[in-house]
């Protein structure tokens, strides 16, 4: 409904879909403001002001918009915490798609670079508790444990979108992760195509090559990572032995207890994915950007768990492939049968 005045063609004011239009932005406004609210009410969240404030001096417009820093952040923590479309997210916060996919990207890059001490290795007084941890699970000297999971994606702009379709069929990026007994992570490598095994992304992670290395920078003497049989035995890394149906009591006793034992690692991808559900299913096609958004959300996971926030466990966790052999090498033969002999 229009009407002509002065030549100028302006909107009626009982026009219903101009009242309708100003009811949708102020219930838009209204939704920012609440959520704000709830932060500030919410003791548990207090983490995402010191998102805020760490990422804040760094912050860059790009499109140049009046999107004010806390909306900013409070939209790409929305669309990392749901499976909301885009457009559904741009609607929500009032913004355009454009502006929700920038300012995530963006988002999630300045959490990798500012943040990324929240994930570090367990040492002096962490590596202790982490022990103590471990320890209480029935399986002591542990330092951390390892295991990798898929993170569904679309078809990836790359040299290779072939390779990243793993052996469930599926689009994929492999995310090799270890945690302390706390579900900690204290390391992540993500990015690697989903058609590779778990002991290929192991090898290929920081920590793979410290351990071939320097493995004592990471693993004190007598201490070990754990974790299941897609990876290789080494003094540093336990692994179960192979069930070939003619284990002893004590090795299927070790194997049960390093199985309880490394249930935490396949719990902190439960939570990981628990909170951040956009890890569902990533609609990005960069892989770098599929990497930086996998990293900034196990930051993120590492900052609840600080705040004491408590989740929900989702149980269904992608596991990535453990079916390939290994050689044997025999210090961590020997090492892994004197664990065994303590059982």
């Amino acid at each position: 409904m229009y009407c002509m005045e002065n030549g100028m063609m302006n909107t009626v004011c009982g026009d219903p879909f101009q009242r309708s239009n100003n009811l949708w932005k102020k219930w838009s406004h209204s939704t920012v403001l609440q959520t704000s609210k709830v932060i500030s009410d919410c003791p548990g969240d207090m983490w995402k002001y010191d998102v805020m404030t760490t990422i804040g001096p760094f912050y860059w417009n790009r499109q140049h918009s009046k999107v004010p820093l806390q909306n900013s952040v409070l939209a790409c923590l929305w669309t990392l915490s749901n499976q909301e479309s885009y457009r559904g997210v741009a609607d929500r916060f009032n913004i355009t798609k454009s502006t929700v996919c920038l300012h995530l990207h963006e988002f999630c890059s300045l959490v990798t670079t500012y943040l990324s001490h929240h994930i570090s290795w367990p040492t002096g007084q962490a590596l202790h508790n982490s022990e103590l941890g471990f320890r209480a699970a029935g399986f002591p000297n542990t330092v951390c444990a390892v295991d990798g999971c898929h993170i569904p994606i679309v078809k990836p702009h790359c040299e290779n979108p072939v390779a990243y379709i793993n052996r469930k069929q599926f689009y994929s990026v492999v995310l090799t992760g270890f945690c302390d007994s706390k579900r900690r992570f204290c390391h992540v490598n993500v990015g690697h195509p989903g058609s590779w095994h778990d002991a290929r992304a192991f090898q290929l992670s920081a920590v793979g090559r410290l351990l071939d290395e320097d493995p004592q920078s990471l693993v004190p003497e007598g201490m070990h990572i754990i974790g299941d049989s897609a990876y290789p035995l080494l003094p540093q890394l336990m692994r179960p032995y192979r069930d070939n149906g003619h284990l002893t009591a004590r090795q299927r006793r070790f194997n049960q207890k390093l199985n309880v034992a490394r249930v935490v690692i396949e719990h902190t991808f439960g939570l990981l994915k628990t909170k951040f559900r956009r890890l569902k299913c990533l609609y990005m096609k960069n892989i770098a950007n599929i990497s930086t958004a996998v990293t900034a959300c196990c930051i993120l996971h590492n900052m609840c768990l600080e705040e004491g926030e408590a989740i929900e466990v989702d149980e269904q966790v992608e596991a990535a492939d453990n079916r390939a052999p290994h050689p044997q090498n025999q210090d961590a033969v020997l090492h892994r049968n004197q664990i065994c002999d303590l059982f």
